[in-house]
């Protein structure tokens, strides 16, 4: 097993230093509350349910401490990862940008649990790579929606309209 306890940190490191260099300060700050709800809270739902809940997930030395079987630093990992999201998502205002930012995440996330599978990191159980990819899609949607229907994405306000729409 390769940097057994030290994956969930490094991923926590990776995600703030990604942050602090594509997220300017003031929009961290703005941010912030996403982050928290939308990245570290839900990241403990979602890890608790899926591993100490409906057990299909289990992590194994991924991170160097736990609370209740979840692995800290990996769930934290989530609050600037979202920051990150969430500002990308702001800073489009065509479709496919925006396509490739909300696929990116997901696939980035898929990456990951592969990673951490080859290592002997986390193991499924009735579960499988693709429904990672669907469920992280489908938070990401979620975290979308609320940013759009929050006034945070104003820039993809009219998406759907055609040239001679006003």
């Amino acid at each position: 097993m390769v940097l057994a306890g030290l994956a969930g940190p490094i991923v926590f490191l990776a995600g703030l230093i990604l942050m602090l260099l594509v997220v300017p300060w003031e929009r961290v700050k703005e941010l912030a509350l996403v982050g928290l709800v939308g990245g570290l809270a839900l990241a403990f739902l979602v890890i608790y349910l899926m591993q100490n809940y409906f057990g299909f997930w289990a992590f194994r030395r991924v991170d160097l401490i736990n609370v209740g079987g979840i692995p800290l630093f990996l769930a934290a990992s989530w609050f600037p990862l979202i920051i990150v999201f969430s500002h990308l998502l702001a800073q489009y205002k065509n479709i496919m940008p925006v396509l490739l930012i909300l696929l990116a995440f997901p696939l980035g996330a898929t990456l990951l649990h592969l990673l951490f599978r080859a290592n002997g990191m986390l193991f499924y159980r009735h579960w499988n790579l693709p429904l990672t990819f669907i469920l992280s899609l489908g938070i990401h949607l979620v975290i979308m929606a609320y940013l759009y229907a929050a006034g945070m994405l104003d820039n993809l306000r009219g998406l759907n309209r055609t040239p001679n729409e006003t």
